[in-house]
């Protein structure tokens, strides 16, 4: 991009926080945003034998509701020379890209690309119950199990991952003083910049990924400047964009 070109975003400095700064960065940049990276957290396989044992049985849904999900159950799938029968749901269009990338048939992506989205999509379909598997997060909010349990689906929801504060993203993000946003893409992360920086966050424009990561953020006393309308690079994206040159 040009100097006589600017992009919509030219000059905010802008900082990601998930563990890879991915597509949103370039998506970010070519905007003319300066991107900076802080991760908050580390995440790492949750090694529930649970887990493993689901996926020797039988399930008419697997659902994941990120892409680290998806990224873990996969490596078990692997190590066990086990392939999913089921139907695969996903919360949106990244983690559907990753599950289809490792060879999977994704079923449902919700219009709505969230966990109440997919909730909506289960709803409407014509034939509801069977067994549902749900690879979680160690921290996930138990509104996707309770929503599919009341439409009469029986859920096992294992642990596939947990999420670490990463220190040395905490340390930089503490040194950094020309922040003007910060982009957070799970609670884990809005958790630890509030450990890291405290009420400096209330400074900065906050962007959410979608309703679970804004409730986070609201929980600590914190405003949303904008949240992404689907779950994706490019829907963090056009939140950004509407809430930097609407404030």
């Amino acid at each position: 991009m040009g100097d006589e070109t600017p992009g919509i975003l030219d000059g905010r400095s802008i900082a990601i926080t998930r563990e890879q700064p991915g597509e949103l960065a370039r998506l970010l940049f070519n905007e003319g945003a300066h991107v900076l990276h802080f991760p908050l957290i580390r995440v790492v396989a949750s090694n529930d034998p649970d887990l493993a044992a689901a996926l020797m049985q039988d399930f008419d849904w697997v659902v994941f509701t990120s892409v680290n999900a998806v990224l873990f159950t996969g490596e078990l799938l692997r190590s066990g020379n086990r392939k999913l029968s089921a139907s695969v749901a996903c919360v949106g269009s990244t983690t559907a890209a990753e599950a289809a990338r490792l060879g999977l048939t994704v079923d449902m992506v919700p219009e709505k690309q969230h966990v109440k989205g997919l909730i909506e999509a289960f709803a409407a379909l014509d034939r509801r119950g069977g067994r549902v598997l749900y690879p979680r997060s160690e921290l996930a909010a138990s509104t996707l199990k309770e929503g599919l349990q009341a439409l009469g689906f029986v859920v096992d929801d294992p642990v596939a991952y947990r999420t670490l504060p990463d220190e040395e993203g905490m340390k930089g993000l503490q040194l950094q003083y020309g922040l003007e946003a910060i982009v957070f893409a799970s609670p884990s992360a809005v958790k630890h910049a509030v450990a890291a920086v405290g009420t400096r966050l209330a400074t900065l424009r906050l962007y959410s990924i979608g309703p679970t990561t804004s409730a986070a953020i609201r929980a600590c006393g914190l405003q949303v400047a904008g949240e992404a309308r689907e779950h994706s690079a490019e829907g963090l994206l056009g939140a950004i964009i509407k809430g930097e040159t609407t404030r």
